[in-house]
């Protein structure tokens, strides 16, 4: 897919969003999700399913279960979540997505600083990272844990790019969710939507600049080297 706006030239730092970008997590959270509402009397849809992608667990839980919940209630049950996501994410097999490990070699080698900003909470990202073994490149990360508001909401993105001193319209972010992709735009970066998560249809109309399938699937453009991707004044460490 094109760009689709003409005064995208170049950029100087990249953002990751984790699930379904990074890792290939998205049909384990599905499970995760599905048997924990089931267990708790709520049967959730496909589309609930997947309304779930780059939001905060306690969203989810409020939409299911009422806004009534306090956040003490809140609290555990996203405790009770994560506890059987790990428990999946420790023994299910799990895989990077397909390129991203080369690709983040490539910004290193040349000098383009790039950095994690995931609706997830630190100790999953930590966790999802080791599993493919991925930890040591996100030294710079902005969780769940570090913001106020989830996405569609730009924060997550604007305290990434400020971690990386790098305004946020000379960053390009990696989505895989419509959320995602809203708070990439709110944040005034540029976006590639990943094709791991929703149907295509669905991503082409949040009008990305970049619609690829993984990380082999990229244009010249966001290729370090190439008069997209260039590094600022410094490596990334």
């Amino acid at each position: 897919m094109s760009p689709s706006t003409s005064n995208i030239t170049s950029f100087d730092a990249v953002l990751f969003d984790l699930d379904g970008v990074v890792i290939d997590t998205t049909e384990l959270h599905y499970r995760v999700w599905e048997e924990f509402a089931r267990e708790r009397g709520y049967v959730p849809t496909r589309e609930e399913l997947l309304a779930t992608n780059g939001r905060r667990a306690g969203e989810t839980l409020r939409a299911w279960f009422g806004e009534q919940l306090d956040d003490e209630q809140v609290a555990a049950l996203t405790d009770d979540r994560e506890l059987a996501f790990h428990r999946l994410l420790d023994h299910e097999p799990v895989s990077a997505v397909p390129g991203v490990g080369a690709y983040l070699q490539s910004l290193k080698q040349a000098g383009v600083r790039w950095a994690l900003g995931t609706s997830a909470l630190a100790q999953n990202a930590e966790r999802a990272l080791e599993r493919v073994g991925l930890e040591h490149l996100f030294p710079v990360r902005v969780t769940s844990t570090d913001v106020l508001q989830g996405k569609p909401d730009p924060e997550v993105y604007l305290k990434a790019a400020a971690a990386l001193g790098v305004p946020p319209h000379a960053c390009v972010v990696f989505e895989d969710a419509v959320v995602g992709l809203r708070a990439a735009r709110a944040a005034g970066a540029a976006c590639v939507a990943v094709a791991t998560s929703f149907p295509r249809e669905v991503l082409v109309r949040e009008r990305p600049d970049w619609l690829v399938k993984d990380f082999r699937d990229l244009p010249q453009a966001l290729r370090p080297g190439s008069h997209g991707l260039t590094a600022p004044t410094a490596p990334h460490p």
